[in-house]
């Protein structure tokens, strides 16, 4: 093998591994929000109901913002618009 083919699987493989890191994690991200979401559904006739939901918008605007920096940075494709019932 040559320095370059080396160099390109090692960069395909690299790729693919920071491909399923960014993926797991959004999904792990997203797991939470539903957990927060369920964990504090007793408030949501409260004061603290509005507190709990602008918490929850933000994670979800700070989630969807950063996962997108991140793949257009690293030309990461997004699989999960075809999965939306992935989405919190």
């Amino acid at each position: 093998m040559a320095v370059d083919d080396l160099n390109n699987v090692w960069t395909e493989k690299a790729k693919q591994a920071l491909e399923a890191y960014v993926n797991s994690g959004e999904r792990v991200a997203r797991i939470l929000l539903e957990l927060h979401e369920r964990s504090t559904s007793w408030a949501r006739d409260t004061v603290l109901g509005p507190f709990f939901d602008a918490q929850r918008t933000a994670g979800k605007r700070i989630l969807d913002n950063s996962l997108e920096i991140t793949r257009k940075l690293y030309n990461i494709p997004d699989h999960s618009d075809s999965n939306s019932s992935a989405r919190v």
